[in-house]
């Protein structure tokens, strides 16, 4: 394995452990098995190291969920098939999760670059959740609605159990949040939930 990759590894870790302000450049060397002049040499500073994990952090998950969303499928399957890999990326990356919303706070003009950067990547000008749903409203897919607050609907339900695992795990006893069974049907029921308030009257 290459230095970098072994760095890169090391900072991730320890990234999403500590949040960029508890790391220290030391603990990443170790981790890496290299000395600090060496990670120095590849990455001047936490602040360069840092960015470049936080970007690809965003990256990763936001990779295979845009790649759900397509003009070739009517909105109820695109609302199931949104929540299903938004739930299968967040699920194995609770502590990513955790760390991406503890430092985008401190960094919300980059992380709103990093996400656009991300839709343009997939051909998106602009934010394509928001607009998949504004032309199901157009197009009589969907009843009209806020799209901004359906979209903060879909995470809010999608998300809070991945925060708040290691209590809701706890209260529920038995309940795995990462077993597939569960995220299969927590997609169930959240498309079906979202759907019965969306759905064009007959």
């Amino acid at each position: 394995m290459k230095t970098e990759e072994k760095i890169i590894i090391a900072a991730r870790r320890i990234f999403r452990e500590k949040g960029k302000d508890g790391a220290r450049m030391q603990e990443i060397a170790d981790q890496a098995g290299i000395n600090k002049a060496l990670l120095h040499y590849y990455f001047r500073s936490k602040d360069v190291l840092f960015d470049k994990i936080f970007k690809q952090e965003i990256q990763e998950v936001m990779h295979q969920i845009l790649a759900t969303i397509s003009d070739q499928t009517d909105f109820r399957n695109f609302l199931y098939a949104f929540i299903r890999e938004y739930l299968r990326n967040i699920a194995p990356r609770r502590n990513v999760i955790r760390f991406v919303l503890w430092e985008a706070d401190k960094k919300k003009d980059q992380f709103v670059n990093y996400l656009s950067e991300s839709f343009q990547e997939h051909g998106f000008s602009g934010n394509p959740i928001i607009g998949r749903i504004t032309r199901a409203i157009e197009e009589g897919e969907i009843r009209p609605c806020d799209p901004v607050n359906l979209v903060l609907s879909i995470l809010g339900m999608s998300i809070f159990p991945f925060m708040a695992a290691p209590i809701m795990e706890r209260i529920f006893t038995g309940l795995d949040f990462t077993d597939q069974a569960f995220i299969e049907h927590r997609a169930s029921e959240i498309s079906a939930l979202i759907w019965n308030g969306v759905k064009p009257e007959v």
